[in-house]
């Protein structure tokens, strides 16, 4: 077996597949694209070169396969400049194409002449290329392409507008192209006079491992690390091993020499071990600490009921202990359909209240990979969004609770420009769960309160229900005493009139506080007929008598007429502008209390949505409905239709109010939902109850079509199982 041939053919395919790799885990991003260029071209150069050296046989094959490695020698180059100007996204590297046609000509003249390859010499290791005339070119373009990489990326060292994860990456960058200048030594061995066993496969394996770290990117600070502890494994393993060979040289004291190893040798792994653990301990000593504290922290958060106060101090514990340049978390509104920011600390923070849509491509990017993230990792059309909104972000930490995303954090850079390591990945991702048991258990909280609130008042307004014939006897009494009082009034006024007429003649003063007496009298009699009125027509609503919780037949005008009185109190209108259109004869089949306040609900909302659409067009919001002269152009209408379709009777309730914007109609039959604003009432109960009420109850259904700005109509089907005959009837 050709040992010298089995290295080189080994390091290809490891590259090979690391291209391969690294492309895979990149393939949106046009740096890993480069990549696999550059370990496509490094490959075929050492595939070749080791196939020529495993065929000592056959030197014409082996010729033309090293024609064919050339295309990777020469490219080499050109493939690392290109991964160089993208990586720095170089303005220049719009111009790699003409690079790349540039090399045409010399692999043309490669394959049809010996001016690049005069043929091979056999060597201990296997055939090898000789230097021809213009093989001096291919040397040339590898140290001019190569030094240039080298200088632009030392420049580029202490860019101020790289995050700390590309100032790293440009530093491992400049180590790589530093070491790959040594290959240039595999060029030289061409050349007749100059004969060494071509290394340069080991300087590509390090070079090709530090570019595809150093795009992984996941753990460069794991690298500096491993890095550290292979420098003190050499070190220490060439003071076990060099030691005692000086000293069986100097002493030729062989036994004494093997002596020393052995027990060197024993001792030596402890001995590394030791210092390459202190060394970790002295790394990441300051991660280890804040990793502690937050993890603490995380635990405690639990224990925070208020939102506001656990968003500020999430950001506070991470921008205080791991001194990041700013903070920021995002968290989902109640409706589910935006993340909004709703704390930021540090020196570049983000407007709270920024909000970022749920169909949004990164939002759904998160979902999919459900762990934190550099956020240089992802492609451009993914980190446009937080572009936008803040630089320097650095990573991306989403919180998933039950395969659904609760929010994100957002880290800018450490302040001492150090990158984030695996164990600070692996307690984010702890501090982000339990974040994400914090805000929702915060939700929660903060929904049961408001869920006791409105149980609260509906408890307080069903107490008043049942207080009502009582309190309704006593207001009753009231208003008797007001109309007795008014009745007297006028007839002391009216007997004082008659009798002292001449008087009240003469004196003006007189006859004028006669006749103000005489309408505050009738005044009073006037409001107390209205107020009992009134009275009567909330009784009525409120009371349930015994027929009428059970299903019979009755009339849709009668608890249309009600309802409408109840309506006028509630919103203290005179006048509903309100539309009956029945058929001759109409009859419901239900239960008469449950069907009134499922019609009441009705109208209410309507009256409400009118109201609303009112007020936007007085604070011209709603342009749409104004005439050319700009004045408001609105007539008012609630129009209530019946009809009997399939043995059932519809009832469609339209008005031309405000209507129900797309977002919320899916919500619009849930409980303690409610789109009234805060000023009115509304609990959030009703339309729930309504739907309860009609679909258990009455095996009916009722639905809803809504257009935000032009109005709403709602459909009850009310089956009609009693008496089939009559409905057939009466649809006739």
């Amino acid at each position: 077996m050709n040992y010298y041939a089995l290295f080189p053919t080994i390091v290809a395919v490891l590259i090979g597949l690391m291209g391969f790799f690294v492309l895979y885990k990149n393939r949106t991003n046009r740096l890993g694209i480069t990549y696999f260029f550059l370990s496509s071209s490094l490959f075929i150069w050492l595939m070749c070169f080791s196939l020529m050296y495993w065929n000592t046989n056959d030197y014409e094959f082996s010729y033309f396969i090293a024609k064919i490695g050339f295309i990777g020698v020469i490219c080499t180059p050109v493939c690392a400049l290109h991964f160089i100007l993208e990586f720095l996204n170089s303005r220049y590297k719009k111009y790699i194409v003409y690079i790349y046609i540039s090399v045409l000509p010399a692999i043309i003249v490669n394959f049809l002449s010996k001016l690049i390859y005069v043929g091979l010499s056999n060597n201990f290791w296997g055939y090898y290329p000789i230097a021809g005339k213009l093989y001096f070119i291919a040397l040339a373009q590898f140290m001019i392409i190569f030094s240039v990489c080298v200088y632009i990326l030392f420049k580029n060292l202490h860019n101020t507008n790289f995050s700390a994860i590309k100032q790293l990456q440009t530093k491992y960058l400049v180590v790589a192209f530093a070491i790959a200048v040594l290959g240039s030594g595999d060029y030289i061995i061409k050349y007749p006079f100059i004969k060494f066993y071509p290394f340069a496969y080991i300087v590509v394996i390090f070079f090709s491992g530090i570019i595809a770290l150093c795009i992984i990117k996941t753990n460069l600070m794991d690298i500096k690390l491993a890095v550290t502890k292979t420098v003190i494994f050499i070190i220490l393993y060439l003071c076990v091993l060099g030691l005692p060979l000086f000293i069986g040289f100097k002493t030729n004291q062989w036994i004494i020499s093997s002596l020393i190893l052995f027990i060197l040798s024993t001792i030596g792994p402890m001995i590394i071990r030791y210092f390459q653990h202190k060394a970790e301990k002295i790394l990441l000593a300051e991660q280890e600490t804040y990793q502690q504290l937050l993890v603490q922290a995380s635990k405690g958060m639990v224990d925070q009921q208020d939102l506001t106060k656990l968003s500020k101090l999430i950001v506070r514990i991470i921008n205080k202990n791991v001194k990041v340049k700013f903070v920021s978390l995002f968290i989902k509104n109640e409706d589910k359909d935006k993340f909004y920011c709703i704390s930021s600390r540090g020196i570049l923070t983000i407007n709270n209240g920024k909000e970022i849509h749920s169909d949004d491509k990164i939002i759904k990017y998160m979902k999919k990979i459900k762990k934190p993230f550099f956020f240089s990792n992802i492609i451009d059309d993914l980190q446009e969004v937080f572009t936008s909104i803040s630089d320097g972000i650095n990573m991306i930490v989403p919180s998933i609770l039950r395969d659904e995303l609760i929010g994100f954090l957002i880290l800018g850079d450490k302040l001492n420009q150090t990158v984030y390591s695996s164990q600070d990945i692996e307690v984010f991702k702890t501090l982000s769960n339990q974040a994400g048991l914090a805000i929702e258990n915060c939700y929660f909280l903060e929904k049961s309160k408001k869920q006791q609130e409105r149980l609260f008042e509906a408890e307080k307004l069903a107490s008043i229900g049942g207080m009502a014939d009582g309190m309704a006897h006593q207001i009753k009494n009231r208003l008797h005493q007001f109309s007795m009082v008014g009745g007297e009034l006028r007839m002391e006024v009216e007997n004082f009139e008659n009798n002292y007429k001449s008087f009240v003649c003469q004196e003006p003063k007189v006859e004028e506080m006669v006749r103000y007496l005489k309408e505050i009298s009738d005044s009073i009699g006037v409001n107390v007929k209205k107020t009992n009125n009134v009275l009567q027509g909330i009784l009525n609503f409120a009371k349930t008598t015994e027929k009428d919780t059970y299903f019979s037949f009755f009339s849709l005008k009668e608890i249309v007429e009600q309802s409408l009185e109840l309506v006028k109190v509630k919103h203290q209108k005179d006048n509903i502008p309100l539309v009956l259109e029945l058929p001759e004869g109409e009859k419901l089949y239900g239960v008469k209390s449950q069907v009134q306040e499922v019609i009441f609900n009705c109208i209410d909302n309507s009256v409400e949505a009118i109201s609303e659409k009112e007020e936007h067009l007085t604070n011209s919001l709603l342009s749409d409905f104004k005439d050319e002269k700009n004045n408001i152009n609105f007539n008012p209408e609630i129009k209530i239709t019946l009809q009997y379709v399939n043995k059932s009777a519809r009832i469609y309730i339209k008005d031309n109010g405000i209507g129900i914007k797309t977002e919320n109609q899916p919500k619009i039959f849930s409980a303690f939902f409610t789109t009234k604003p805060s000023s009115r009432s509304g609990s959030g109960i009703g339309s729930y109850v309504v739907k309860r009420m009609i679909v258990e109850n009455h095996k009916g259904d009722i639905s809803f079509r809504s257009q935000y700005g032009i109005g709403t109509t709602f459909v009850i089907n009310l089956p009609m199982s009693k008496n089939v005959q009559e409905v057939e009837i009466l649809s006739n």
